[in-house]
C-alpha cells in the first residue's frame, strides 16, 4: 500500500513539473503583447500573402504583377493578406497592425497605400487605407466596391476572383480620381454592368432611328390607303430603299448593341491584364502611415 501511495505521489509531482516547465513564465518568458504598430504576421515576400492557400498560382502571379506595375506607374502600394483567422483579435485591429508593421507605402511625405486583409475561417475582411489615399478611396467607396465585387464571389467560394476583382476596382477608382474623370459607379442591383440591363443612350438612339424610318415610310405613303402605283411598289417593296430598309434597321440595332457592350464600366473582363513593367518586388516602402481609414465587413 505504501508503494502505491509513493508511486501516486511521484506521478502527481511529475505532472506538476511538466505543467510548470511548459509554462513560458517558468523561464522568464511571456507571449509578446499585441501592438497596433507591430505586424502579427511574418515579413512579406510578395505584395500578395496567402497564408490560407485560397489563391491559385496563376491568379496570384497576375495579381502580383498588376500591383507591382501600378506601384511603378503611380507610387501607390497595394497589398493583400489572407489568413485563416485573426484569433480573438478584431479584424480592424489586426489589419491595422499588419498595414503599419509591414510599412506599406513609402517613407516620403506622400505615401499612399492600402491593405486588403481577409480572414477565411472568420468570414471577415477589412481594407485599411493610408491617410494619403483616403481622398481617392474614401470609406464609403471602399465599402461599396467590396460589396460589389468581393462579397458575391466569396459567398460562392471564389476567393481568388473576389480578391483580384476588388483590387482591380480599387486601381480603376484611383486612376479615375487622379485623372480627373468621374469615378466609375458600380451598376445598381439587378442591372448588368455590360449595359444590357437597360436601354440607356444607345437603346434610345436605336428606337429613335426606327421611329424616324417608320415616319418617313408613312408620310410618303400618304398615311396608307389607296392603290399604290408600280413606282410605289418598286420604291418600298421591291428594290431600292425597300431592299435596304431591313439592312438599315439591322445596322442601327447592331451598332446600338455594340456600343452598349463596349461601354466603359465595371463589367470589363480584361482585369487580368496589366501594363508592361518589372516583375521584381523589392518590398514595401516602410511608410505605414495608416490612421484607421477604410471599410470592412463579413460574408
Amino acid at each position: 500500500m505504501k508503494i502505491i501511495r509513493a508511486l501516486a505521489k511521484s506521478f502527481f509531482s511529475l505532472v506538476v513539473l511538466i505543467l510548470f516547465i511548459g509554462t513560458p513564465a517558468a523561464f522568464g518568458q511571456s507571449e509578446t503583447p499585441f501592438s497596433i504598430d507591430t505586424s502579427p504576421l511574418p515579413a512579406p515576400t510578395s505584395p500578395v500573402t496567402d497564408l490560407a492557400g485560397v489563391i491559385d498560382q496563376a491568379t496570384k502571379t497576375a495579381l502580383e504583377k498588376r500591383i507591382i506595375d501600378f506601384k511603378t506607374s503611380t507610387g501607390v502600394e497595394l497589398a493583400v493578406a489572407v489568413v485563416r483567422t485573426t484569433g480573438e483579435r478584431p479584424i480592424f485591429d489586426y489589419s491595422l497592425a499588419v498595414a503599419r508593421g509591414w510599412g506599406i507605402g513609402s517613407k516620403e511625405n506622400d505615401n499612399p497605400g492600402a491593405l486588403l486583409l481577409v480572414a477565411i475561417d472568420d468570414r471577415k475582411y477589412f481594407t485599411q487605407v493610408s491617410r494619403d489615399l483616403e481622398d481617392e478611396l474614401p470609406d464609403g467607396v471602399v465599402g461599396s466596391l467590396q460589396r460589389q465585387f468581393l462579397v458575391p464571389e466569396f459567398k460562392k467560394g471564389n476567393y481568388a476572383k473576389g480578391i483580384s476583382d476588388t483590387i482591380e476596382a480599387y486601381i480603376k477608382t484611383i486612376e479615375a480620381k487622379r485623372s480627373g474623370t468621374a469615378t466609375p459607379t458600380p451598376p445598381p442591383a439587378g442591372r448588368r454592368s455590360d449595359g444590357t440591363g437597360s436601354w440607356g443612350y444607345s437603346g434610345f438612339c436605336c428606337l429613335a432611328v426606327i421611329l424616324f424610318i417608320i415616319l418617313i415610310i408613312w408620310s410618303n405613303r400618304g398615311g396608307g390607303g389607296g392603290r399604290r402605283s408600280r413606282s410605289d411598289n418598286d420604291r418600298w417593296g421591291g428594290g431600292g430603299f425597300g431592299a435596304a430598309l431591313p439592312w438599315i434597321i439591322g445596322s442601327a440595332i447592331s451598332d446600338a448593341a455594340s456600343s452598349g457592350s463596349t461601354s466603359s464600366g465595371w463589367g470589363s473582363s480584361d482585369w487580368g491584364s496589366s501594363s508592361s513593367g518589372g516583375s521584381d518586388w523589392g518590398g514595401f516602402g516602410g511608410g505605414g502611415d495608416f490612421g484607421g481609414g477604410g471599410a470592412g465587413g463579413d460574408w
